[in-house]
């Protein structure tokens, strides 16, 4: 790898301790190292990123309160800190309710080996704001377990022959006088990668430091990403838009693929990139969001819908009538088979589910990541004979459905009672609807005429959608959230950072 050097400046560094926080603010790293990107994106150009001016973090009296504010939507204990799981709610929450055209974007190790420097680099680049998770880990034999952690704000990263490094804003570094904001300080940490097995889990950690009591690991790593959206304008070319998070302009790319014929679906990775399947032929490719490269993921013949899911971002492939899982290297690592052919696929993140659509059975059904059988619901109708689409709120788990070339949508949510509340969309006025996704809560994205345009549950546009009005093709996909936190794992205190 050659050397590489990221370097972000004019990054707040806020204390976490003050008097005037529950608990003087000692459990309070996680919405402390996030709130410098809100000070950060507010002195960049939008200023609604903090809910009490000015954006000077050493004005101590709105500091605390702007703290405290995201602290609240994160569910931050005074004793014990914050969850991994409601670290990434509350910055979701707090971003929608900002109005930031941002996904906030989550991996823990705990799940899979997600956290390398080349991914944190990537993620960089991408134009992510990267806030990380330190756990402290003892080792008992082989095993390292997990005893909690501590959250800092990512201002540097750089690798050379001599090694990896990581520098960081330390919202309990100098923090001395609980009444006063203290000045910037830096803190570097060398990087090393360790394969072992992490709370009963084999995976490849990157380790700061040498120390031994405790050994420290990167465990969580949150990015706040500019919201973008992939199109295909033309053939087989793909078209990026990306939301500035300083101003409101947003960024064309044009990017190519393999592929000539034409594009059958889209799937956007959380990881920067997007998979194609192209038309006819059932070849996958993974496209690089920031490099433009391509490379083959897969072959299926008859392949015709795709989508991501799951903490282990799986790729599930929907032929005739097969459903595919496949890994990240393209490898079939489960199948299902259904009765009927399949229509429409997406992932219910929140009761981490693929819902799939088959028109000619009238049916939902729902398949657990790993493809086994978890029962069926009837379909909703929505007039119009074009593609099927669904979607589902990464929120609520409201799951809406539409058909191109119909200006109609049904809403659908399964309560724990399995019991079924159908709902329908009022018309969108004019709209030929392309498949399109939902980014937050009762908006939906849909190509009208060409061009993209966002909806409310009510049928109204939604003002100040950074994409509205550009150009788009057949296909529409906009980014969401992630988060690969299992929220039951999470409870434990040991995945609390403070």
């Amino acid at each position: 790898m050659s050397d590489y050097k990221y370097s972000i400046e004019n990054v707040p560094d806020i204390d976490q301790c003050w008097n005037d926080l529950p608990g003087g603010g000692v459990a309070f790293c996680v919405p402390t190292s996030t709130m410098n990107w809100m000070y950060y994106i507010a002195n960049h150009g939008r200023p609604s990123a903090i809910w009490f001016p000015p954006a000077d973090p050493s004005v101590s009296s709105s500091t605390v309160m702007n703290v405290l504010t995201l602290s609240l939507f994160m569910l931050t204990d005074p004793e014990h800190g914050t969850s991994g799981s409601n670290w990434h709610k509350g910055l979701v929450s707090s971003l929608k309710q900002i109005k930031i055209p941002a996904i906030a974007l989550m991996f823990s190790v705990d799940d899979d080996s997600w956290i390398l420097f080349d991914r944190l680099q990537k993620s960089a680049i991408g134009g992510g704001l990267m806030t990380v998770a330190r756990g402290r880990y003892y080792k008992t034999g082989d095993d390292y377990w997990r005893a909690g952690g501590h959250a800092m704000t990512v201002v540097g990263l750089s690798s050379t022959s001599a090694g990896q490094q990581i520098v960081v804003h330390d919202p309990a570094q100098g923090d001395r006088n609980p009444n006063k904001q203290s000045s910037p300080a830096k803190s570097t940490g060398n990087l090393s990668m360790v394969f072992g097995k992490f709370n009963g889990t084999l995976a490849t950690m990157l380790r700061w430091g040498t120390s031994e009591l405790p050994y420290e690991f990167i465990d969580q790593v949150m990015i706040i990403l500019p919201l973008f959206a992939v199109t295909n304008l033309t053939g087989g070319e793909l078209t990026c838009y990306s939301a500035s998070l300083t101003s409101d302009t947003v960024e064309t790319r044009e990017i190519r693929t393999p592929f000539s014929a034409g594009i059958a679906d889209l799937a956007i990775h959380p990881a920067l990139h997007v998979s194609a399947l192209d038309e006819g032929s059932g070849e996958i490719v993974a496209v690089d969001l920031v490099s433009g490269d391509s490379k083959q993921l897969a072959r299926l013949p008859g392949a015709r819908r795709i989508t991501y899911g799951g903490r282990s971002l799986r790729l599930f492939v929907a032929q005739d009538r097969h459903v595919v899982a496949l890994d990240d290297h393209g490898k079939e690592v489960s199948r299902a088979t259904l009765d009927h052919p399949i229509d429409a696929l997406s992932f219910d993140a929140k009761e981490n589910r693929l819902i799939v659509a088959s028109a000619s059975a009238e049916k939902l059904l729902y398949f657990s990541p790993e493809l086994r059988n978890q029962g069926s619901h009837e379909l909703p109708r929505v007039r119009g004979q074009g593609r099927l689409s669904l979607t589902v709120n990464e929120g609520d788990g409201m799951l809406t459905i539409t058909r191109a070339g119909s200006p109609h949508a049904a809403e659908l949510r399964i309560h724990p009672t399995s019991a079924v509340a159908p709902g329908t969309r009022p018309p969108l006025p004019d709209a030929v609807v392309t498949p399109g996704r939902v980014k937050q809560r009762d908006a939906l994205y849909v190509s009208e005429a060409g061009r993209i345009a966002t909806f409310d549950s009510d049928g109204n546009r939604v003002k100040g959608s950074p994409f509205e009005g550009l150009p788009a093709g057949p296909l529409l996909e906009v980014a969401r959230s992630y988060s690969n936190a299992d929220p039951e794992k999470m409870r434990g205190p040991e995945w609390h950072n403070m």
